[in-house]
């Protein structure tokens, strides 16, 4: 799990290797791992369209100060979210581990302190991440529609249950909330909700980032139609980077973060994990 990053922004273009390798190695000497970035300017208050190089430092338990290494500015981003929309399906499905992976993600949201936003109920895979989020003291808030809820077609609603008019406004009201989306496997109604934000998205309504929790492969076909509606110019590419997908529940998680703490369309998450050296032949 990643907690933390503390970045260096270079206000210069080219920084002379030398200075690089000073950087590298006073950062290296806190313990911890050091990783570059790519991130446009405008992220981080500086001219439009200007691309920086960051050096990243995470997993320090202390805060640090980069004035005396170089010329720049410092930051500290908080590397988790706090708050995540569920959408996925009321039933099981045949596949065991679509169960026993939703049970996962309960238990790593507990861990992480995230709180759980979802459409009510305590059936099906929704079902069963609020259950576990909920007792394993974990926040939970429900947004059901009201004709569902009278009926109590999926059943009681764990943590705090919010009666909308629809499953328009269960979204809408799910998205002024949660800063990202995890998106389990599941049938129409996921499909809507999914597509709902991706029409949002279109709009500019809301830039959250979508986190698809590929369990066993499920969405292959749907990622393989959205690289395929940019290449035929149906969708922007913007729009398609909303997209975040991971067969590991981790993996999924720390991808959201990151696209959190770094919305521009520059930062590269698997840039970010790549075990190689620092490159310090980058031109900056």
């Amino acid at each position: 799990m990643l907690r933390s990053l503390y970045i260096v922004y270079l206000r210069k273009k080219k920084t002379l290797v030398a200075e690089r390798r000073k950087i590298h190695n006073r950062l290296s000497a806190l313990g911890g791992a050091v990783r570059t970035v790519s991130l446009i300017g405008t992220n981080f208050g500086s001219s439009r369209g200007q691309v920086f190089r960051a050096y990243i430092y995470h997993d320090c338990g202390q805060s640090i100060s980069h004035s005396h290494i170089m010329e720049g500015t410092s930051r500290t981003f908080p590397y988790t979210i706090k708050f995540v929309g569920l959408l996925g399906s009321h039933s099981l499905g045949r596949n065991p581990k679509f169960m026993a992976t939703a049970v996962d993600l309960g238990r790593e949201l507990v861990r992480r302190k995230i709180r759980l936003t979802y459409g009510g109920g305590n059936v099906g895979l929704q079902g069963a991440v609020a259950s576990t989020v909920y007792t394993n003291g974990g926040i939970v808030r429900g947004f059901i529609p009201g004709y569902i809820a009278a009926r109590q077609v999926y059943g009681p609603t764990y943590g705090a249950e919010y009666t909308v008019s629809s499953n328009y406004y269960k979204y809408f009201e799910m998205n002024h909330v949660v800063e990202a989306f995890i998106i389990l496997p599941g049938g129409i109604d996921t499909m809507e909700g999914l597509f709902t934000l991706i029409s949002w998205a279109s709009e500019g309504l809301h830039s959250k980032p979508i986190g698809l929790l590929n369990i066993d492969g499920y969405f292959n076909n749907l990622i393989k139609f959205l690289d395929d509606a940019v290449r035929q110019n149906f969708m922007a590419s913007s729009q398609r980077k909303l997209f975040i997908s991971s067969f590991f529940i981790d993996e999924l998680l720390d991808k959201l973060a990151f696209a959190k703490a770094f919305p521009g369309p520059g930062a590269s998450y698997d840039e970010f994990v790549n075990l190689g050296a620092l490159d310090l032949d980058l031109h900056l």
